[in-house]
């Protein structure tokens, strides 16, 4: 959402310093309707709610700490909107994302804390969405702290962890081996893997294979493999296009995904070449 929005021509700034592209649901609301609905046109059989930075924390930082449920209603109003406009059906997933920066293992908060504001979160999305996504967390303890709250929803949610350079292990330094065993509690719908290179997706999900009977799946960066120190604003150093990642992404469906999807700097075109993977063209235009 962010990086193609951005390709778009709408305003959305630095992820660490801003927050990321939740103030376009403010700034430019059709835009985001509108790549809704052209994902889910596209072929995507869910979307996330662009609510990915409409956390406490980064709202406080941006002089904005009353503005967390009402930004929450304005992204998930969008997101309903396109759906209601799509040509063909899709859920709508609301993302549980790291409650302060991305990629920053070490700002992960204390475990109670962090269910507290998951709960906050769950509670103001609840009426608008299908199911709830625990996205690019980077701990196993991250992880297990959204999955409380989204497991009291009562609707089905799934975890995605980011991953290190070569998908040994979750970012920040927790083996796939206690990311799944700190979960063996609750009942994710999918374990998944995002915000990564489409190599350490592989070696993830081969991975996760091992370990678990659950639906499995990935959402990559459209790069073959993440530079040292890579970050969402620069992994894509040597970007692959659609085809391309389709191709890779077969080979995830070929090892145990039944999931796939595309994150930072993947667009409608990617999905598109997706749904041919899973072998279900979407219809010509309307």
């Amino acid at each position: 959402m962010g990086t193609e929005l951005r390709a778009r021509g709408v305003r959305v700034r630095d992820y660490k310093t801003s927050l990321w592209s939740a103030l376009a649901c403010v700034e430019a609301p059709d835009a985001v309707i509108q790549l809704h609905r052209d994902y889910i046109d596209a072929g995507a059989d869910i979307i996330t709610v662009n609510n990915y930075a409409v956390t406490p924390i980064l709202l406080a930082r941006e002089g904005m700490g009353d503005a967390f449920e009402s930004l929450t209603t304005k992204a998930s109003q969008c997101a309903l909107a396109a759906r209601d406009g799509a040509r063909r059906p899709a859920r709508v997933a609301g993302s549980l994302p790291p409650l302060n920066t991305t990629f920053a293992p070490g700002l992960v908060g204390d475990f109670e804390a962090n269910v507290a504001t998951y709960r906050r979160m769950v509670a103001v999305l609840a009426p608008y969405v299908d199911l709830y996504l625990c996205e690019t967390v980077s701990t196993a303890d991250e992880a297990r702290a959204a999955a409380v709250a989204a497991q009291e929803s009562g609707k089905p949610f799934m975890v995605s962890w980011t991953i290190e350079r070569t998908g040994q292990r979750l970012r920040g330094g927790d083996s796939f081996e206690r990311a799944v065993a700190v979960l063996r509690d609750f009942a994710p719908a999918a374990l998944l893997v995002n915000c990564a290179s489409c190599n350490a997706t592989t070696a993830a999900i081969r991975s996760l294979r091992e370990l678990t009977d659950l639906p499995i799946g990935g959402y990559a960066n459209p790069v073959m493999q993440e530079p040292e120190g890579g970050e969402p604003e620069s992994v894509i150093s040597t970007p692959i296009g659609p085809e391309d990642y389709a191709a890779v992404a077969e080979g995830w469906v070929a090892i145990g995904a039944t999931i796939i999807g595309g994150c930072c700097d993947t667009d409608p075109d990617f999905i598109r070449a997706l749904r041919r993977v899973a072998g279900r063209d979407t219809p010509g235009p309307a």
